[in-house]
């Protein structure tokens, strides 16, 4: 997506959350290869948030970048004595969160993932899912998620696959594969390293979880889902031997925070 103004940016997702229901199309809706992609990352995130609740006291959660509020109503639901919070951008989203959201532990605020509206350490858990790749300094909007955050930061965002870095080489090519990927306004590249790097000196510890190791256009000529999942834990390994986790295309991080930082 070619540069505009943050004001042009904010309009975007606006336009989509009157035009799309976002999350039920991704968990819901989708082409079985779709589904089958955004339910992997959904997982992957799921399982770290069962495993945070499990192992530690929380009392307040947020899902910065919550659109429907999709997260913010499972966490509520399943973990009735935390405080839940969902932020995003788009005023429409949050009108959407909270409509047929009773729940007494839930509240939603419309806000930039770039300045957020929260004290330092005032959240135990936050989650971040796929809003990275859509914010022009996606390092100063992990840099508030870090002050915001407490105990544990839980973010994932998307990649390129090896193929598509080969084929970017070309800019023919390039012009091709761009034009076969939707317009879903990804501004940045977000990479594992550069996340790691960034935080360094702030956190006691990183778990990583990827996925869709090959474009998903390519597991689109197998038939069986249950085929795509084993040559895509297949390849995900591959990816892990190599050290080229980047070449993902999901990434899921669970992050714990050092004490006072």
């Amino acid at each position: 997506m070619r540069y505009v103004s943050k004001k042009s940016l904010k309009e975007f997702y606006e336009e989509e959350a009157r035009r799309l229901a976002h999350q039920e199309i991704m968990y819901l809706k989708g082409d079985k290869y779709q589904l089958w992609w955004h339910r992997k990352r959904f997982y992957y995130i799921f399982s770290f948030l069962s495993g945070i609740f499990k192992k530690e006291h929380i009392t307040t959660f947020a899902d910065i970048g919550c659109a429907e509020g999709f997260y913010v109503k499972q966490t509520a639901s399943i973990h009735k004595e935390v405080f839940c919070i969902g932020a995003d951008i788009a005023r429409t989203y949050i009108k959407k969160a909270k409509r047929n959201d009773e729940k007494r532990n839930t509240d939603y605020i419309v806000c930039d993932i770039e300045s957020l509206p929260l004290k330092d350490n005032a959240v135990d858990l936050v989650l971040c899912s796929e809003v990275l790749e859509h914010v022009y300094n996606y390092r100063k909007s992990l840099a508030e998620l870090c002050r915001v955050g407490k105990k544990y930061l839980l973010i994932s965002f998307p990649g390129h696959s090896y193929l598509y870095k080969i084929i970017s080489k070309v800019k023919p090519l390039k012009r091709i594969a761009d034009d076969l990927i939707p317009n879903v306004g990804h501004v940045s590249e977000v990479k594992v390293n550069d996340v790691e790097t960034f935080l360094k000196g702030k956190i006691k510890s990183i778990k990583i979880k990827i996925g869709g190791a090959l474009p998903l256009m390519l597991y689109r000529v197998i038939p069986s889902i249950k085929l795509v999942e084993a040559i895509d834990n297949l390849f995900c390994k591959v990816l892990k031997h190599f050290g080229a986790i980047n070449y993902a295309t999901i990434h899921v991080m669970k992050i714990a925070k050092k004490k006072n930082v």
